[in-house]
């Protein structure tokens, strides 16, 4: 092992250098170590001075075994890949080497004059939140290209972050927790424990997220002056990281932004899953928290108006008030906050014809659909349809009314969301959203695709099929495929709307498609599962089933298909060969999901069954009160799903021992759990969008729409994506930032 730093100057002695400094050290002959800087647990830094160039360094001596060829052959690797990494962000290495004398590792970096952000905390307090989140954004920037060149810190913290004079956050010893933690013997868990994701402590290598959890951690020290969690030893925290649920940072300190909390919350989401996809995304939602509301606009000219309160009094609606069933005005019925309103049963609706109504529990009359209509919409990803109609985004002010184009209220006050805009189709959005790169695909009963800008709601394009289009879109490669009540599959440009291809089947597609190299599956009113080739919509193979109204899994080179005969299919994804059949229930018109080896899906016989994956064998099911028409969601080891029996349930995935259950006003019928952050999302009949805890089903907020949800929704950076029937799609804010007009 190196010495520490009083042993290197009494064992060696102090020369002098060329400028008259003291040198402690020399090191390969040409960095001189002249002033001791600090310890940690990577090991002791030096300022130092490059002889051969005249350039002053940091020097980085680290711990190190005499004779260990392999952890040296590691360190080295490891710093030549940071070395490579080229951001203003990351602390430049220079240079990386062993020192004959005593085979003593060392890395050569810039130097930064600062403090890193431990010191700081410590010396200065709690930073304004402002400085928080620029610095955390900067951090986010400098992960994000390493993320990129395959580079995990694995020990991010306070302490390995710098910020200089200039007010530049630079990310200090990327490369180094990796060599440490093969070269330790005593424990295979390296890292700071204040600041460790929880899958470290199951010998998890970590992966990007696993910094990104760690970046939490940070930011939430940065705004309360407190790590998320405190405990009194080792074993204590460890538990805290991975049992313990963090509190907002709102909690430690008033006026931090709801988005902020929201962000910190989902950073520290126990499944990596649950976090944030990438660093860049986070760096973006942190500038977004901070960054000013825009001007509005005059009318038509896109110039920032300079007297926007008193012109939004005077201009008229984008567009006329949409309606309910009934004729009334959405978002205008009274004495009902569209936040915090208490679930409600509303009336049938006006003009629905005798067939298009079902006996409910207790013998109560509740609209439904006619029963062509109904198995097109039995689809647990949510329905969608595309026909040229004529459509409009809406500006909605904060108590969601239509508003005049340039009333920007600002945020209120509550846990509920906002409305960032709507979106108004020719009929019925029971299309599940779809958000890829900015742009929301959705289908509408009006028969058109829709392409929607997802920050203004603004229409990019729509396509119109010749039928309903309840499919949920799949976007990739730059292509969405979807299915229509025409009997087509379609693949769309996604930049543009134009056809690439369409593919007939013998009855209407209400399933949604799944496509994996290069293959689009997707189930057929016809009877069929159909293999597509995606670039060419060529049939590869087709497989009898029964009818199929509900989405495809594909897993491991399986494709998984529930069909109203009361089977479910496990057919090879390369031929279509059946490897098994499960029958049971009373018709499984759900989405499989298919976590760890089992797969999950809801049946008419109102249970939720768990079979094998491999074998089709029943590992439990679990009797709700009604029909399961709500697809599941698996996370965490827990199984969300909706019931006709007008609840959400949790299930426990590996039992299906019911963890809770909340009770909705009406049917959840075909929006399917999203379960993003720790919250569950979810629409019901009863007019409302749903956010629940995820653990214990208590409810986060309800917002009313102004028809059935039967849409399911999607979360992306933290905004709620769904359609309603009441033929409009909405982004719901959690943050409950500024409502933004649609051009």
């Amino acid at each position: 092992m190196i010495e520490s730093a009083a042993g290197i100057v009494a064992g060696r002695g102090r020369t002098t250098g060329k400028w008259g400094r003291v040198v402690v050290r020399v090191l390969d002959g040409r960095y001189e170590l002249v002033r001791f800087v600090g310890r940690g647990g990577m090991g002791e830094v030096w300022e130092g001075r490059d002889r051969r160039i005249g350039r002053r360094v940091a020097v980085k001596l680290l711990p190190h075994g005499r004779g260990d060829t392999s952890g040296t052959a590691l360190f080295l690797r490891e710093a030549q890949t940071a070395g490579a990494l080229d951001h203003p962000g990351v602390v430049t290495v220079f240079d990386v080497g062993q020192d004959a004398a005593d085979d003593s590792l060392f890395m050569v970096m810039e130097f930064v004059q600062g403090r890193d952000l431990s010191a700081l905390l410590r010396e200065d307090g709690v930073p304004p939140v402002t400085d928080a989140v620029d610095w955390t954004a900067q951090a986010a920037a400098a992960l994000g290209r390493a993320h990129t060149a395959g580079i995990v810190h694995r020990d991010l913290k306070p302490a390995n972050l710098m910020l200089t004079a200039e007010g530049r956050v630079k990310v200090l010893d990327f490369g180094i927790a990796r060599f440490m933690e093969s070269t330790n013997h005593s424990s295979k868990v390296m890292g700071t424990l204040a600041y460790m994701p929880p899958e470290r402590f199951d010998e998890h290598p970590g992966d990007a997220r696993s910094d990104l959890y760690s970046l939490g951690c940070v930011l939430h020290e940065l705004l309360t002056g407190k790590v998320p969690f405190e405990a009194t030893g080792p074993v204590g925290m460890m538990n805290a990281h991975l049992l313990k649920t963090p509190a907002r940072p709102g909690e430690h300190r008033p006026g931090i932004p709801p988005a902020l909390d929201r962000l910190v919350l989902e950073l520290l989401a126990k499944d990596p899953d649950e976090r944030p996809a990438t660093a860049e995304q986070v760096r973006e939602r942190l500038h977004a928290v901070t960054a000013p509301a825009p001007a509005s606009a005059g009318p038509g000219d896109g110039r920032p108006r300079e007297n926007a309160g008193a012109a939004a009094a005077t201009e008229p609606n984008l567009a006329a008030p949409p309606r309910t069933r009934d004729g009334a005005a959405v978002g205008t019925t009274p004495d009902r906050d569209p936040v915090h309103a208490a679930p409600t049963v509303g009336p049938n609706r006006a003009g629905v014809s005798d067939d298009e109504e079902r006996t409910g529990a207790g013998g109560a009359t509740t609209p439904a659909v006619a029963p062509g209509r109904r198995r097109f919409l039995w689809l647990a990803a949510g329905a969608a349809v595309t026909a040229g109609g004529i459509t409009a985004a809406v500006a909605l002010n904060d108590r969601g009314s239509p508003g005049a184009s340039g009333d920007v209220p600002t945020d209120r006050a509550t846990s509920g969301p906002s409305l960032t805009w709507r979106f108004a189709t020719g009929d019925d959005v029971t299309s599940s959203p779809t958000v890829v790169d900015g742009v929301v695909y959705v289908g509408s009963f009006d028969k058109n695709v829709y392409a929607l800008d997802a920050a203004t709601g603004a229409k990019k394009w729509s396509y119109p099929t010749g039928g309903g289009v309840n499919s949920a879109p799949a976007v990739v490669g730059g292509v969405v495929y979807i299915g229509s009540g025409d009997k087509n599959v379609y693949a769309l440009d996604a930049a543009t709307g134009a056809k690439k291809w369409s593919y007939p089947t013998g009855d209407e597609v209400t399933s949604s498609p799944v496509v994996v190299n290069g293959v689009v599956y997707i189930g057929g009113v016809d009877r069929n599962v159909y293999a597509l080739d995606a670039a060419t919509g060529t049939k590869k193979w087709s497989y009898t089933t029964g009818r199929v109204y509900s989405s495809p899994a594909v897993v491991d080179g399986v494709v998984y298909v529930g069909s109203n005969e009361s089977r479910v299919y496990a057919l090879d994804a390369v031929n279509g060969v059946e490897k098994w059949s499960y029958r049971g229930g009373r018709g499984f018109n759900t989405s499989p999901e298919v976590v760890g080896g089992v797969v999950y899906i809801g049946s008419e016989d109102s249970s939720v069954y768990a079979l094998d994956a491999v074998t089709g064998g029943q590992k439990w099911s679990y009797t709700t009160g009604r029909e399961v028409s709500s697809s599941p969601a698996v996370v965490g080891g827990v199984v969300y799903i909706g019931s006709e029996d007008y609840s959400v349930y949790a299930l426990d995935a590996a039992t299906g021992a019911k963890k809770w259950s909340y009770p909705t006003g009406d049917k959840v019928l075909l929006s399917s759990p999203a379960v993003v952050g720790g919250v569950v999302y979810v629409g019901s009949d009863d007019k409302n969008v749903y956010a629940l805890d995820a653990a214990t089903g208590a409810k986060k907020w309800s917002y009313p729409t102004g028809d059935k949800v039967q849409s399911s929704p999607a979360v992306v950076d933290g905004v709620v994506y769904v359609g309603s029937d009441d033929k409009n799609v909405y982004a719901l804010d959690v943050a409950t930032r500024p409502v933004r007009s649609s051009p």
